[in-house]
């Protein structure tokens, strides 16, 4: 609280009453009203009229009948409230050939202290070290203040688990990684604010690689004709009999193979905007927009009598997603440095997704489908935390993460077991993705 301002607001204010009451009082008094009528409508320190004995009062002053002044009463009927004599009226000063020199002027009620009629709904208010703090302003809640959040969030891809196309064998699992989220954002007026964070890239892997160096191989694969090739005379494949079938000879080097390798990547990045309300200095609602994009890429390759024979087959899918959410940050004291924090996004997204499939056999390819789709997609985002205070600038935080994706195309989907010539004509979108794991973070204001 601004103390020294204060007190010279109240003297100031207390001298201007003083001056008129004194005016009022020599207007009303009959003999020297009587004597000294002209002093009515004078302007105190006016050399022009010194002689009439109005420069005995100070500048900027205007004397004035008693019964032309406002008084408490007359804005607040049935009561006073405190400080409305300085709210009812004041003394405009300012040149004597301006036309506010001396006039009373009515004042709204507002921040008497910051000499505002509105103060945004504080004055040199005190505020918490959450998303708040101590003003030294006239006329909003807190100084305004700019802020950077970095934050290593170590998560882990989950899913999928199990994936593989060699019998027999699985691939690794994905394991954690870790995310990069930065936050920048600002709040002018400690109430409104915008912020924007972006998260990533990241990538997640997996493998597998199987070897047997025997003659004919025993690595054996899931995949298999779906459709089935028609046999001939002799109960021998023959895929003249229907030419629209796949033929199961591309898929040959997929058994009784000395050597098979998968790869799985999942790839995510996202960008978001928010607008920010903060209120009562431990909540901070949000809304805005956010992109979100994860990419897969698959890989499978396999080679048999001794490497002369082989076939791979890929896939990728990608998912743009973009929407609106709604968000919800929390602040709870806990000791006078600590905090506990809750972390809430949700939002509701358009997904456009893209898959492509590749078979080939002997470097030659037999298959190549791509396909697009869109669908809606659910985001929620939730974490939990502690934050420790340092001081004004600096505060420190670390807790859980979690990520849930709705309806997205992931590889699993598209490739299939049973390969036919339609395998990748049409997109798989029902599958989630979850990311979870910890956070650290710094967050700077200034």
């Amino acid at each position: 609280m601004n103390i020294p301002l204060i007190h010279s607001v109240i003297r100031r204010h207390a001298a201007r009453v003083l001056a008129i009451a004194a005016a009022a009082m020599i207007a009303g008094s009959g003999a020297v009203a009587s004597a000294q009528t002209g002093l009515v409508g004078a302007l105190g320190g006016d050399p022009q009229v010194s002689s009439s004995g109005a420069a005995m009062f100070g500048p900027g002053t205007k004397i004035i009948s008693a019964s032309d002044v406002r008084t408490a009463a007359d804005v607040r009927p049935g009561g006073l409230a405190p400080g409305s004599i300085s709210q009812a009226m004041a003394t405009t000063s300012g040149p004597l050939g301006s036309v506010n020199a001396g006039r009373v002027a009515q004042v709204d009620y507002g921040c008497q202290s910051c000499m505002q009629g509105s103060c945004n709904g504080s004055c040199n208010g005190y505020g918490m070290s959450g998303y708040g703090g101590q003003s030294m302003a006239c006329g909003i809640p807190c100084d305004p203040y700019y802020y950077v959040f970095v934050e290593a969030m170590y998560l882990e891809r989950n899913g999928a688990d199990g994936f593989s196309l060699t019998r027999n064998a699985r691939m690794d699992d994905f394991g954690f990684e870790w995310v990069p989220r930065i936050t920048v954002g600002t709040l002018p007026n400690c109430v409104n604010g915008y912020e924007f964070t972006f998260v990533g890239p990241t990538e997640w892997n997996r493998n597998l690689r199987v070897v047997d160096t025997n003659v004919p191989g025993n690595i054996d694969s899931n995949l298999f004709d779906g459709d089935g090739t028609p046999r001939g005379a002799g109960g021998a494949p023959d895929q003249s009999l229907d030419p629209n079938n796949f033929d199961a000879d591309f898929l040959d080097p997929f058994d009784n193979a000395n050597l098979q390798t998968q790869f799985y990547n999942t790839e995510y990045w996202s960008a978001e905007l928010n607008k920010t309300l903060v209120g009562w200095d431990v909540a901070r609602a949000l809304f805005g927009g956010r992109v979100i994009r994860v990419e897969e890429d698959y890989g499978y390759a396999s080679e048999k009598d001794i490497f002369t024979s082989y076939s791979d087959l890929t896939a990728s899918t990608q998912n743009t997603m973009a929407g609106l959410q709604l968000g919800l940050d929390l602040l709870y004291p806990v000791t006078q440095h600590v905090y506990t924090d809750v972390r809430l996004r949700g939002g509701l997204y358009y997904n456009f997704a893209d898959s492509d499939v590749r078979l080939r056999n002997q470097g030659v390819t037999v298959l190549n489908n791509s396909r697009d789709d869109d669908d809606f997609s659910g985001v929620f985002d939730i974490g939990l935390g502690l934050r420790y205070q340092l001081g004004e600038m600096l505060s420190i935080r670390g807790g859980g993460e979690l990520l849930y994706i709705t309806n997205t195309a992931l590889v699993p989907g598209q490739v299939k077991a049973n390969v036919t010539n339609a395998m990748g004509t049409r997109i798989d979108m029902n599958d989630g993705l979850l990311f979870y794991g910890g956070s650290f973070g710094v967050e700077l204001r200034f």
